[in-house]
């Protein structure tokens, strides 16, 4: 892009004079257009007239974080009314009434922020968390986290202003040139962070240069010296930058290196996965890509040039959350998820992001598998991004309004880039996307491996959360990403939680992976064995055993726990509810999926003594334990992700005393995704009697095996390997049998084995 003239002509005003945006649509833009149409009515239940100030007003309540549950609204306002396919039966007022609600928004967060009046403070009133109720936004004196994240809010006012410039008076523009001199002076020169393990700083430094871009934007022509310009480019980078960078010596840009770009801040580690809240975070990895997406839009937008640092390892990042993606488009999170589950909005503009900035082809397919969902949940639920009775139901501390509802900005962001940029990268064929995924990827500091296959996706984590998530094709659709889901939770009485890896190994081939994994648990009072097998199939074999190791108190056991989704989100029944069907030795029960005030609702099924279940003809587990099995059909939700039903294969809810030695609980659980009940019913596996420290299954003609020991074992049971069958000698390496042999296998320590059988 050629380099354009300075946009600001007057002392404090910009004039927008460079901004295009333009007329026509496209076939993508048009679709995100019409869900954004049914979506506004949804946005106008919820505006209100300010009555502190003329022509204001707010959404949502007016309180939120950062002031955002009015900037997004407003600029998703302003965006839809700037169409020339806007249609206003559909949105139910005109397009010059849209655009004032925009400015009321806009002219509530100027006077709200820390730069306006000081009397100028929102309600007292909160829909969600109280403490911003009665304050300014802007967060001065917050400290660099919270004030720096007024960055996507500067963004958003940037959009705003520029599609309303048309109607901007010497006031507005006075005010948000004296809310981006504020951001400036605040972070224009200081140092990006650096951050990986727990809290990644990708998503800060990812913010705050979206904040120093859109100050830049709206500032006076004095103000971008090449100074605060390389500042700004510093920020772009050092959101996505990896330890490897700092031996890097290839020159960047203006015979700068990486390495000195990076300067040693680090925001990802060097296999390209990140850590949020204490766990690899697939949203806050996205994050990377999509904060830099809003800031290719303004960039774009205001006509401005396009510097390389938004690229800087954004390919990469995008290349490890592709490989996790399902068949609507959602990532999956291999060790568990603590926001909202179905962030299709965000996984839309993810994907958009990578097709038309990136010009992944993978990506154009994957973003019209999620740009499908919303769609289909829009048109399910009249408009709106999540079920009504949702919102009227649950009301924690994450509520489902502002969750939800106040970012479809998000999703307009999606529809800029199109109507910026044009419809992108020819899709790649599907069936060639998922041969070309397919396989196993092992993530050394993200502390997990992912088994892509036929029938969905397998993980297993060892750092952070340890926990077996199984998925079909469907996904997060289907089954929820709950922390520690499969592996032990474990309460014993006077030992806090803690978890100290032993022993891990891994065996991996191009279409199978076998796991030995020792953690020492709740202060090392117990031994955690575990051998993972997943088959080239996509069924999975888990064996869990718990050891004490010493004579304590287990307050209570959940092992083997699967979140079953039972949502109403994606409109697959008329009623708009969530519905499942449960098989299982007791025969069949249809449970539904609706949210309570009350946990009266709830119903537990006991499954005991059955050994299988089959959730909608779609997966089946089969499994052995020491406790019982139940189904827990939920309603009620003090703590809310979705509408999920939990499963537990063993579970132990009374206190049991242990000595040193025994065996505190013991599950082994196969993962039969995409399989018929019928199928599910006779589907066996023979777990052979072994030694303590070993362990021994057959199943579809797959021998699975793990030594868990710090001694080489033998296997209790000789293998018979017909002439001319291969005979397996170490892992990857095999010869061929001259004749019949009969072979007791021996696993060196902490071994495990996946061998097919003859």
């Amino acid at each position: 892009m050629t380099q354009t003239r300075n946009v600001l002509t007057r002392e404090g005003l910009t004039d927008f004079r460079t901004v295009v945006l333009p007329a026509a649509e496209n076939d993508m833009s048009r679709r995100y257009l019409q869900v954004l149409m049914r979506w506004v009515p949804v946005a106008l239940q919820v505006f209100n007239i300010w009555p502190e100030r003329p022509h204001c007003g707010h959404f949502f309540g007016g309180v939120y974080w950062y002031g955002l549950e009015t900037a997004g609204p407003s600029a998703t306002l302003a965006l839809v009314a700037s169409s020339p396919e806007f249609d206003p039966a559909l949105v139910g007022c005109s397009a010059l009434e849209l655009r004032q609600i925009a400015l009321q928004g806009l002219r509530y967060l100027c006077l709200t922020h820390d730069t306006g009046p000081a009397e100028c403070v929102r309600p007292l009133q909160s829909w969600g968390r109280p403490e911003p109720a009665g304050t300014k936004w802007g967060e001065r004196g917050q400290g660099f986290f919270r004030e720096s994240q007024c960055g996507v809010t500067l963004a958003y006012l940037a959009l705003t202003a520029a599609l309303l410039r048309d109607v901007l008076g010497d006031e507005e523009r006075a005010m948000l040139a004296a809310i981006a001199t504020d951001y400036l002076m605040r972070f224009g020169a200081m140092e990006p962070r650096s951050g990986v393990y727990y809290d990644t700083q990708c998503e800060e430094n990812g913010w705050t240069a979206l904040g120093l871009l859109a100050s830049l934007l709206l500032l006076v022509p004095t103000t971008p010296t090449a100074t605060l310009l390389a500042s700004v480019q510093r920020w772009m980078f050092c959101t996505a930058t990896m330890p490897q960078d700092t031996v890097n010596e290839a020159v960047f840009t203006d015979g700068t290196t990486v390495r000195e770009w990076c300067a040693r801040l680090y925001t990802l580690l060097p296999d390209g996965t990140a850590e949020n809240h204490g766990f690899v975070h697939p949203g806050y990895m996205a994050a990377a890509i999509t904060l830099s997406g809003t800031a290719l839009n303004l960039l774009h937008l205001y006509g401005q040039p396009i510097p390389p640092h938004l690229f800087w390892h954004r390919r990469d990042c995008y290349n490890a959350l592709k490989r996790w993606c399902d068949s609507t488009g959602a990532p999956h999170c291999p060790q568990g998820m603590d926001w909202p589950y179905f962030d299709y909005i965000s996984y839309s503009f993810l994907h958009a992001t990578a097709n038309l900035y990136l010009e992944d082809a993978d990506a154009a397919g994957l973003e019209r598998c999620g740009l499908a969902t919303v769609e289909r949940t829009c048109a399910a639920h009249r408009g709106r991004t999540v079920p009504a009775e949702v919102v009227q139901h649950c009301h924690t501390i994450q509520d489902p309004a502002l969750m939800h509802e106040s970012r479809v900005v998000t999703l307009a962001q999606a529809y800029l880039a199109h109507r910026l940029l044009g419809p992108g990268m020819l899709p790649a064929d599907p069936t060639a996307l998922a041969q070309r995924l397919t396989g196993i990827s092992v993530y050394d500091h993200g502390g997990f491996l992912l088994h892509r296959h036929a029938r969905g996706q397998t993980s297993l984590s060892w750092r952070n959360s340890t926990m077996m998530l199984p998925a079909t094709r469907e996904g997060v659709k289907m089954i929820g990403p709950q922390a520690g889901s499969m592996l032990a939770r474990v309460r014993v009485v006077g030992q806090a939680d803690s978890t100290t890896l032993v022993a891990l190994t891994i065996r991996d081939a191009p279409d199978r992976v076998c796991v030995v994994l020792v953690q020492d648990l709740a202060q090392r009072s117990i031994r955690r064995h575990v051998l993972f097998a997943s088959l080239p199939h996509g069924k999975c074999l888990l064996v869990e055993r718990l050891v004490a190791r010493q004579a304590l108190t287990v307050e209570s056991i959940v092992q083997g726990y699967l979140s079953v989704i039972n949502d109403g989100y994606f409109g697959d029944h008329p009623d708009q509810q969530g519905q499942r069907r449960l098989f299982w030795d007791g025969g069949v029960q249809v449970c539904r999926g609706y949210a309570s005030d009350t946990e009266a609702d709830d119903r537990i099924i006991a499954l005991t003594p059955s050994r299988w279940c089959n959730i909608d003809d779609r997966a089946g587990l089969v499994f052995q334990g020491s406790g019982r099995a139940v189904y827990h059909n939920r309603h009620y939700f003090p703590v809310w992700r979705a509408i999920e039903d939990a499963l537990v294969l063993n579970l132990h809810d009374t206190p049991q005393t242990c000595d040193a030695g025994d065996t505190v609980a013991q599950m082994v659980a196969l993962w039969c995704p995409e399989q018929p009940h019928q199928e599910t019913a006779h589907q066996t596996f023979i777990l052979h009697d072994s030694p303590p420290e070993t362990v021994m299954v057959e199943v579809d003609k797959y021998l699975c095996a793990g030594n868990f020991a710090e001694t080489t074992a033998a296997l209790p049971e000789p293998i018979t390997i017909p002439a001319g069958h291969p005979l397996p000698l170490a892992w990857g390496v095999a010869g061929v049998a001259t004749s019949d042999l009969q072979v007791t296998l021996r696993l060196n320590a902490r071994e495990p084995m996946l061998l097919a059988l003859p």
